[in-house]
């Protein structure tokens, strides 16, 4: 997909350009990564590759990793080739701007296809980078702790407490914490019935979750759809696709190919 070669004061050997025009923010997101099996646009490509071959892990889930299952399967002659379109997710979070939270689709060939608002993490605990997409489910349970914002005197108040790692668990934890630096008090939960979730990072996933509102921070961490765009973006994408969420702005500064992405 790409071409790369030696890059920057680091000697990191980078992205230097892609085989088809991108967009100025796909290639400053591909810039971030050294060339190592650790990139996530290469464990992307590795986590596609082996779904197309039916190479999973123990637990079913692909694992991105250039093991020796993997490598074997690379050289064979007959092995499958990636059925689907080079896509990238882009989420943009509020950052203290006017502009709503938002959820972008690029697709090579078409351009920017789809956007949606969403919601992200409070304090930040949906924190920038890029990650592939390892797991995907039309229906699944989500459970753990919210970090609910509070005071300093009332983090110190909580000293010594615990809660359960998730609502009705045996496993306990401290009540409080920080997040970005900030005091929380850990709220249990488990939410059955969570829709059309594409997990990218370690727990977080782009899923339906209901919401009075959405475009800004409330999540504990993931990336929140409204029901009509949930099914949408779901159905647009498919494993191994990297999903970067950053704090920049969405507007004129990132040029588009292709069609325009479609409003709700």
């Amino acid at each position: 997909m790409v071409h790369a070669h030696i890059h920057g004061k680091d000697r990191n050997i980078r992205h230097d350009a892609w085989l088809w025009p991108v967009s100025t923010a796909l290639q400053n997101a591909a810039d971030e990564y050294p060339w190592n099996a650790g990139n996530p646009f290469i464990r992307g490509a590795v986590i596609q590759f082996e779904r197309a071959n039916g190479i999973l892990g123990p637990k079913g889930v692909s694992e991105g990793k250039l093991h020796k299952t993997v490598m074997q399967a690379l050289s064979e002659k007959h092995a499958n080739p990636d059925p689907w379109p080079y896509e990238w997710v882009y989420v943009t979070k509020a950052n203290g701007t006017r502009q709503p939270e938002q959820l972008h689709v690029w697709e090579h060939g078409k351009g920017w296809i789809w956007h949606t608002v969403v919601n992200t993490g409070v304090l930040g605990s949906t924190q920038d980078g890029t990650w592939p997409i390892y797991q995907r489910l039309p229906k699944t349970t989500m459970r753990g702790v919210f970090p609910q914002p509070i005071s300093w005197a009332s983090y110190h108040g909580l000293a010594g407490q615990r809660v359960p790692q998730w609502a009705g668990s045996s496993l306990m934890q401290p009540a409080r914490g920080t997040v970005g630096g900030s005091p929380v008090r850990w709220v249990p939960y488990n939410d059955p019935g969570i829709l059309w979730v594409n997990y990218f990072d370690d727990g977080r996933g782009i899923h339906y979750y209901p919401r009075a509102a959405y475009g800004f921070p409330q999540s504990a961490g993931c990336v929140e759809e409204p029901y009509h765009a949930a099914p949408v973006t779901y159905r647009l994408l498919h494993y191994g696709v990297p999903v970067t969420v950053s704090g920049a702005l969405f507007g004129l500064a990132i040029p588009t190919h292709g069609t325009q992405a479609k409003k709700n």
